[in-house]
């Protein structure tokens, strides 16, 4: 997990910051920083028997951007990755800290782990009770911050906006507690072990409270059944390398002879049964290196993390979710080129063989309003003029009529 240490460290470098805004949907907080430092606490959220009954506490450490005057604040809830046999909560302060300075609340949660004496190395009926444990604790986590709001209120959580993400397992993790409710159908096999261990929402913690969410982080995560996605479930951006051999890409099996569906598969059952879904797929990439910040993949993992950002913002703010998206083989990003950025005068956009189809190039200030369009182009590069636009910082979004894809990019006019 150091990878993604070193990888959000190089992307805060790249992220300008500004004044702190103070209200919530203003068109900056979520975008771009409005905070230059964040704050951690760590409390214990829960505690639970792990798979051989030895007693965990259930730690988290919660992050957030200093000096903020909201009072009610939307929360994001991190999972480690590493197999549900390894890995710690504080893999994921770095994801934490670029979300505070956006303005959220943020959190990285402890769950309970495998433990080699239950077996090692695990085969799929004994990965599952773990995977089962590890959703029951992340649903003890979002109650936790259910009752702070209802109580001592110590972080100022906006309850009605919370997200919950991860990578790998814990985005496994985050997608089994957000998505899999009483009604859905639950494979006979599967269901002794959710019996087993204290049913859907579990008994880590903070029992009466509800563990009900708004939105979904899915880095290269997966769900055993597709069919635990019905209409009115929660929106999820996804982001997973079509070659994964750790967790399936489509359908397939993973580690530890687990089949289950991945990204590939999830994000068109989501569009089919009504959830509004969100896909960067990465062509050729396979589970660790489209993170790596020294990679050929970088630019995909950026293509996400700007995504996310509107994702969260158009979740937080009631806005309707951008639908088009980065499929696989759709956009090559390796073409994809903005330079000056910023720039004190005119910005070249190359976009090479993408171009082929036709695009359109939209401008939107920090408000949403549209600045500029470009209409139907068909050339490899196009030029973004000042004169055209304005400084400041913009969100440009280039629509490709025929793939039906989108690009989004932040840039700066100084």
């Amino acid at each position: 997990m150091k990878k993604f240490t070193l990888l959000f460290s190089f992307l805060l470098l790249s992220v300008c910051s500004f004044g702190q805004a103070t209200s919530g949907c203003d068109g900056k907080r979520y975008l771009q920083d409005v905070f230059t430092d964040t704050t951690m606490t760590t409390v214990k959220y829960g505690s639970n028997k792990n798979l051989i009954t030895i007693p965990i506490e259930l730690m988290m450490n919660v992050i957030e951007p200093k000096g903020d005057v909201q009072t009610k604040r939307p929360l994001i809830i991190f999972a480690f990755g590493g197999g549900f046999v390894q890995g710690k909560r504080a893999d994921m302060n770095s994801f934490c800290e670029a979300f505070a300075k956006k303005g959220y609340v943020t959190a990285t949660i402890d769950y309970r782990l495998y433990s080699i004496a239950f077996g090692f190395p695990p085969d799929s009926t004994k990965i599952m009770p773990a995977i089962v444990q590890a959703s029951q604790d992340m649903r003890a986590a979002i109650r936790y911050f259910y009752q702070d709001a209802k109580t001592a209120n110590k972080f100022k959580v906006d309850t009605n906006n919370i997200i919950i993400g991860g990578v790998s397992a814990g985005a496994i993790t985050a997608m089994v507690a957000a998505q899999l409710d009483e009604t859905d159908p639950i494979s006979p096999w599967l269901l002794p072990f959710f019996k087993d261990y204290g049913g859907i929402e579990g008994a880590s913690g903070n029992p009466g409270h509800s563990s009900k969410v708004k939105g979904v982080m899915n880095m290269s995560g997966a769900l055993y059944q597709k069919e635990w996605l019905d209409k009115g479930d929660v929106p999820f951006i996804s982001y997973h390398g079509t070659t994964d051999k750790t967790v399936a890409y489509g359908y397939g099996k993973n580690v530890y002879n687990f089949y289950g569906h991945g990204s590939g598969t999830l994000y068109p059952e989501a569009r089919k049964v009504g959830i509004s879904s969100v896909l960067v797929s990465v062509p050729g990439g396979d589970h660790a290196d489209i993170y790596d910040p020294n990679g050929k993949y970088y630019n995909y993992f950026l293509e996400y993390m700007n995504r996310s950002f509107l994702f969260n913002k158009q979740i937080v703010c009631n806005e309707a979710i951008t639908s088009l998206n980065t499929a696989a083989n759709d956009i090559d990003l390796r073409q994809v080129n903005i330079y000056p950025n910023p720039s004190s005068d005119d910005m070249n956009l190359v976009l090479g063989e993408n171009a082929q189809g036709g695009y359109s190039v939209a401008v939107f200030d920090l408000t949403g309003r549209e600045v500029f369009n470009s209409g139907k182009q068909n050339n490899e590069q196009f030029l973004l003029k000042k004169s055209n636009i304005g400084t400041g910082l913009f969100i440009t979004k280039v629509v490709f009529e025929e793939k039906q894809s989108v690009l989004i990019r932040k840039i700066i006019f100084e």
